[in-house]
């Protein structure tokens, strides 16, 4: 299967470079919170809680509904959703998270 492996992509998939939790625990920004105001800005948080991707994660919420009950686990998300989970991390602009 291919599939686009944008930046945005990468740093949902491994967790790295992006998120407000990774640069703060380098020491490269004084806090992890999120802008949502509803915990600290990690993966998890932004596909299972922040309230700022909601309508994109509607869509994936949606279209793993029709086998699984949410939330799905991230490894089922890559196995058995990718297309639609690449669609939703290639939608979190992580400029706008900052």
């Amino acid at each position: 299967m291919k599939f686009r492996l944008s930046p945005d992509l990468m740093a949902i998939l491994t967790v790295h470079r992006k998120t407000k939790a990774y640069l703060h625990h380098f020491k490269m920004i004084q806090s992890p919170e999120c802008i949502c105001k509803h915990g600290d800005q990690t993966t998890d948080h932004l596909i299972y809680d922040c309230e700022i991707p909601d309508k994109e994660r509607e869509k994936l919420i949606a279209y793993t509904s029709r086998e699984e009950y949410w939330p799905v686990r991230k490894c089922e998300l890559v196995k058995k959703y990718l297309k639609q989970y690449t669609t939703f991390a290639n939608s979190i602009d992580f400029e706008k998270l900052k």
